[in-house]
């Protein structure tokens, strides 16, 4: 291992934002691993999974059902499941990236033999994200990971893992040393020539110093990173008064609490990143926090006891078509046992094949309405889980007289605020009469369009121009 010289800089990057975060995070339930216990555990430099851990939570979470009877996964199919979460990096860091994420949200099938001689498939997870406490989490300092040709090797500051798969990967820095600096030093150890078989794993990745920190995720150009601002004050509240005691709070401590308390982190990873063409993208702060209050409002009834409707009021160039992709990815997840439906609607053409474009590369069936008839067969068919659609094509479902009276169908309304969408949108309610209707606008309101909002319900989250500069 170098020897480096204790600069001044290199000292107060440990006493003043390695240390606290490794003291903070393990108060938050990450258990510490030392990295030599790491490199014992790795197989090499060059690797990153840390597998005993790994191998035991294979092992613990996973059992197969046949004939009434529980059984254990082989030895061999839990070595070759660790082996395969490994992937090559032979398409790229994001490819690679998107097949672990893959993995690591459905699991992978693997043939056992059952009964007499025959072989069945059965699912292994590597997660459990139903009941997060059967998961372990830990952290690290001075991950020393060695690149290919050994020439551009790189020590991550922090490395945490989630049962031994490594998923953040943080850069501290001095406060008098700017965040860019570790933003920079993350995209270098990203490139080929570095340490990529470890930012293929990461699904969130950090820069810090105590005073400002940014986020971002595998493969995010240096323009995308950004900050988060917690907009649930109570639970941060509680949270600093629970962990940090004996001094003032940092902007690193709040971050770290925001995006990486177990609960909330499961959260963002599951339902919050996404591939859209070969990008790996994670949500802003205000795409998880809209979303949370969406899901608050939609458990709420009506005055017809139906979902509680509402709009979403974010300024343009806030990603509102990827707030809808992530909304319709959670309400699919997280309500399945009500058999969801999640239509999308706008009202011009490029629109709505951007946003069947974005769906295409999630995991859920979506379809795109040609045309109106086309329209009333996907919602008579069922199989798709989004339709996308421009509004006008509601007027062929109206006349065919289709009437859908699910309270479990989602409307998703871009630029809901348009007075046209006055007739359009009686004519929506004609075939959904019972539907959850959710407005998304950008531009600021008319007098007259105000009325508009009115009739989707409450305002429910707003994300102003003033947001976006502070």
């Amino acid at each position: 291992m170098k020897n480096f010289p204790i600069t001044t800089d290199l000292y107060s990057e440990k006493t003043a934002s390695q240390q606290p975060a490794l003291d903070l995070l393990q108060s938050m339930g990450y258990t510490y691993i030392s990295p030599q216990d790491c490199e014992a555990q790795r197989g090499s430099r060059y690797h990153v999974l840390l597998k005993d851990i790994l191998r035991g939570q294979l092992r613990r979470l996973n059992r197969y059902t046949f004939a009434g009877a529980e059984n254990e996964f082989s030895a061999a199919n839990i070595e070759r499941a660790m082996d395969d979460l490994d992937e090559p990096l032979t398409d790229g860091l994001v490819r690679a990236s998107e097949k672990i994420y893959d993995a690591l949200l459905l699991g992978k099938s693997y043939p056992e033999t059952v009964g007499e001689g025959k072989i069945l498939s059965f699912n292994l997870r590597y997660i459990d994200w139903e009941h997060p406490e059967n998961n372990l989490f830990h952290v690290t300092e001075e991950f020393a990971v060695d690149s290919r040709d050994k020439l551009h090797n790189a020590r991550p500051d922090l490395v945490l893992f989630i049962n031994g798969i490594p998923f953040a990967v943080i850069e501290c820095k001095a406060p008098q040393i700017s965040v860019e600096q570790a933003v920079e030093q993350n995209i270098r150890n990203q490139q080929k020539e570095y340490i990529p078989q470890l930012y293929k794993f990461a699904q969130i990745v950090l820069a810090t110093n105590k005073n400002s920190v940014k986020y971002a995720t595998a493969g995010t150009p240096k323009k995308f990173w950004t900050v988060w601002k917690e907009q649930d004050t109570d639970f941060l509240k509680d949270a600093l008064a629970r962990y940090i005691h004996d001094r003032i709070p940092t902007e690193q401590d709040r971050n770290l609490i925001s995006l990486f308390t177990p609960a909330r982190v499961m959260e963002l990873i599951r339902y919050f990143v996404l591939f859209d063409a070969n990008v790996k993208k994670i949500c802003r702060y205000q795409q998880y926090f809209a979303i949370q209050e969406i899901i608050k409002t939609i458990q709420q009834p009506d005055e017809k006891g139906n979902r509680q409707s509402g709009v979403i009021w974010h300024t343009q160039g806030s990603g509102k078509s990827l707030t809808m992709v992530m909304l319709a990815k959670y309400l699919l997840m997280e309500l399945s046992s009500c058999h969801p439906r999640v239509i999308i609607v706008t009202d011009r053409k490029e629109l709505d094949r951007q946003i069947a474009a974005t769906f295409s590369h999630t995991r859920l069936n979506p379809a795109r309405a040609t045309n109106g008839r086309n329209l009333v067969d996907l919602l008579q068919d069922g199989r798709a889980d989004v339709i996308t659609t421009i509004i006008n094509k509601f007027n062929t479902a109206e006349k065919l007289e289709h009437k859908n009276l699910s309270r479990n169908v989602f409307l998703l309304v871009d630029e809901s605020h348009r007075s046209n969408y006055g007739l359009l949108a009686t004519r929506m309610r004609t075939v959904f009469p019972n539907a959850c209707y959710i407005g998304f606008t950008g531009t600021p309101l008319m007098k007259k369009e105000k009325n508009t909002v009115a009739k989707f319900g409450k305002l429910i989250h707003t994300y102003t121009i003033q947001d976006g500069v502070d």
